[in-house]
């Protein structure tokens, strides 16, 4: 099991890890937002790469999807011209036979626990990410819509990495996101780094392993999703705990 961190700052204080044992068999999908060519050179991606590690610890069940990986068509905008005509299965993933967005939907309908991962894009979250947004949004269509909701008892945090730019806004734009489509958001959604205005960012990564806040952001991101999935799948509130 990860050693915990010590410490705290601003009177936080740090998340309580999950008893031994009860996190067993809770699914965690990791989605990295990335564009980099190669797998491990993002630095939002490392630090999802680490968390996954570290909920694996726990004994969770962990999936890693890289968007850079998968050829996923552009939303068609289907909804503007009717929302009857935005559907689940994706109007796009049955036109396209190489569209490979099925694979996201069957991940984040299958998992308890999602984090995603993204950088910072002139003030807002990879173009990646938000090709995966609007194509989420035949799932969240299926509620507002249809009248079936799709997601029940799932729980989402961020690792928002960028320079100079703003990590509330892009954490505010995707919370309103997720939160539409039903995902629950626990104290400590959010691990979260923004580099200095020189904007060297080949001395990023190590001021983000040195960078005391950050890594207490995940610490603290991991126990706190991971308590509030324990207790949704227990069907018990956000900061009880049985037994």
């Amino acid at each position: 099991m990860p050693a915990p961190l010590v410490g705290h700052r601003f009177g936080v204080g740090i998340v309580p890890p999950l008893d031994p044992g009860k996190a067993k068999g809770i699914k965690v999908l990791g989605i990295s937002g990335s564009s980099r060519q190669e797998p491990g050179i993002s630095k939002s991606e490392r630090l999802l790469v680490r968390a996954l590690d570290r909920y694996r610890g726990y004994g969770c069940d962990t999936t890693f999807l890289r968007l850079k990986d998968l050829k996923i068509y552009d939303c068609e905008g289907n909804y503007s011209e009717n929302p009857s005509y935005c559907t689940y299965p994706c109007q796009s993933s049955l036109k396209y036979d190489d569209d490979q967005m099925q694979a996201v939907y069957d991940a984040v309908l299958a998992t308890d626990l999602l984090v995603l991962a993204t950088p910072i894009r002139w003030n807002n979250h990879s173009a990646l990410v938000q090709k995966f947004v609007e194509r989420m949004n035949a799932i969240e269509n299926q509620s507002s819509w249809f009248g079936n909701r799709l997601i029940r008892n799932k729980v989402v945090g961020l690792i928002i990495i960028g320079h100079v730019d703003g990590i509330q806004h892009v954490a505010g734009n995707l919370l309103n996101f997720f939160v539409w489509l039903g995902f629950h958001v626990p104290e400590d959604a959010i691990a979260s780094w923004v580099g200095e205005n020189d904007e060297d960012t080949t001395k990023d990564w190590d001021q983000i392993e040195r960078n005391r806040y950050t890594q207490e952001d995940l610490w603290n991101m991991i126990h706190s999703t991971l308590r509030l999935a324990y207790n949704l799948k227990q069907g018990i509130g956000e900061n009880e705990e049985k037994g």
